[in-house]
């Protein structure tokens, strides 16, 4: 599942629960292209040490307190536990690669050749994904932002438009909150590819704000998204769980698999 400018994370709960109330609320709409199969974002919230975002038929949500990360896949109405998610594909990685290691040298290659590479977490080649300031300048709206550049094993993905959070209206205390939701989300993707992947939010600076993401396919631009509209008033606490009704992804499906 890949997930626009890395903003995933989300809390357990129900829409029962006592009443609380996002500070901000950012809406995006996309301004060119379609982008293909990947989803972009549509609205990031911040409120009461939580973030919610939005991505065509996926939330993800996160207490940034506890750590806990939720995916609510809204067209089939199921979440999942990307905690349980990370501990699954790393019993599973090991449990392969202690496998593969008992086997004579050839058919370890064999099967390598065949899943394309080396086995995550056995030497094989990393992911590289960079995040680098490219010096230029812009200005979307009201906001004057500057231009980032991811790259995937060196290949343009993405410029990202960045602006100072604090001309976005967000408040100290949900500065904080991203600050910190970065950091549970570069652990949990690094840790689930074994050492195979670096999360960019590594170089990613956490006191700017996306206000126009382009997407870039064989050096063209296939997807542009900008931001649509700030709020400070009050959403629902609801927004941060999980809506009544949803039933958790099976994890023994994804053991087997």
């Amino acid at each position: 599942m890949h997930v626009r400018f890395g903003l995933a994370v989300a809390i357990l709960g129900s829409l029962a629960s006592a009443p609380a109330f996002a500070d901000f609320r950012a809406e995006f709409a996309v301004v060119k292209g379609s982008g293909g199969t990947e989803p972009a974002m549509s609205r990031l919230e911040l409120g009461g040490g939580k973030m919610r975002m939005d991505a065509d038929k996926v939330s993800m949500l996160m207490d940034a307190g506890s750590g806990k990360m939720i995916v609510l896949m809204h067209d089939k109405h199921q979440y999942m536990d990307m905690q349980k998610v990370v501990e699954t594909a790393s019993a599973a990685l090991a449990t392969a690669n202690a496998a593969l290691a008992n086997l004579p040298p050839e058919q370890r290659a064999m099967i390598e050749q065949r899943m394309g590479g080396k086995i995550p977490g056995a030497g094989g080649a990393k992911v590289d994904v960079s995040v680098t300031p490219t010096g230029a300048r812009d200005r979307v709206g009201n906001y004057t932002c500057e231009v980032y550049r991811t790259q995937i094993n060196g290949e343009h993905h993405e410029d990202i438009c960045l602006a100072n959070v604090a001309d976005a209206g967000i408040s100290g205390a949900d500065q904080a909150t991203l600050r910190r939701t970065f950091e549970e989300m570069k652990a949990m993707t690094e840790k689930v590819s074994n050492g195979m992947f670096h999360s960019p939010l590594r170089s990613m600076p956490t006191d700017k704000f996306p206000v126009r993401m382009t997407r870039y396919e064989d050096g063209k631009v296939v997807q542009v998204v900008e931001l649509k509209s700030l709020s400070t008033s009050g959403v629902p606490g609801g927004e941060f769980a999980i809506p009544a009704g949803y039933s958790e992804a099976d994890m023994g499906s994804m053991r087997r698999h």
